[in-house]
């Protein structure tokens, strides 16, 4: 369902606007629910629907991914709502194809020496998750054109101290009209698939490695939308690994602004 896209490396940015000596103290921490889905899976509805009431529960301190891996057979059939990228988180996190759907991670952790955990822990499981706030600081800029459906994406990072991490943005697409098998085996031909995972820039779901600390570092990046993704529909999500263990430090999601081609700029404080 994706074509490839167009993206343009770092761009160069004077050195008085790249590098802004800041005063700060830890952020807020977004946490991140990446729920394994198919359109077979006949319990996934039930998922949803747990994440959707996480996400009305924790607003913008929760980002929901829904992942459809290629590798699980749940994922597969005349209905493509797959990516790459969502193959290989799933594979990273040992997924097969006997895994069991419906299932879940929050912010690459294991628990309890697991990556994958059921649905109905999930909620027990952010709630856990949700007393560590303290987390590096992420910016992130727009600048989007209805007629081209380019992007201009400017990300900016800081933390109290030093710090090697992995930055990552995600593209995902929300409410895709399309089929899913239902728990009282009907087929839904009118069902919407939420937050789904449609690409990651420079097709690398962990990012690539970048330093951080208390003075101020961004980059800057040309994006085109693939055919097939409605722009109102799409997110970005912006995501720092820990480069040693790859665990989600902080994220944060933005919606394209339409409006008047203008900036729309969105910080977590």
């Amino acid at each position: 369902m994706l074509v490839s896209v167009l993206i343009c490396g770092c761009e160069v940015i004077p050195q008085d606007e790249r590098l802004i000596p800041m005063t700060i103290q830890s952020a807020e921490r977004t946490h991140v629910l990446v729920e394994y889905t198919g359109f077979r899976c006949v319990n996934c509805p039930e998922s949803e629907k747990t994440s959707s009431t996480l996400k009305q529960m924790y607003g913008d301190q929760l980002v929901v991914v829904a992942m459809h891996p290629k590798s699980n057979p749940f994922t597969q059939g005349n209905f493509d709502y797959t990516c790459p990228e969502a193959d290989e988180c799933y594979l990273m996190m040992g997924g097969t194809a006997t895994t069991s759907f419906p299932t879940g991670n929050i912010d690459f952790v294991k628990n309890d020496g697991r990556y994958f955990i059921d649905h109905l822990e999930w909620t027990s499981k952010l709630q856990t998750a949700m007393h560590s706030t303290s987390a590096p600081h992420l910016h992130v800029a727009a600048v989007t054109d209805k007629q081209s459906r380019d992007v201009e994406l400017t990300i900016r990072a800081t933390a109290p101290q030093p710090l090697d991490v992995r930055l990552a943005v995600w593209l995902t697409e929300d409410s895709i009209k399309g089929v899913q098998a239902m728990p009282d085996g009907k087929v839904n031909t009118a069902y919407y698939h939420r937050h789904v995972l449609r690409d990651a820039l420079n097709d690398q779901p962990l990012g690539w490695e970048i330093s951080i600390g208390p003075v101020e570092q961004n980059a800057a990046y040309h994006y085109s939308l693939p055919d097939g993704c409605e722009a109102e529909k799409c997110r970005f999500v912006a995501l720092l690994f820990d480069k040693n263990d790859s665990h989600i430090l902080q994220a944060y999601e933005t919606k394209l602004d339409f409006g008047n081609n203008v900036v729309a700029v969105h910080q977590r404080r």
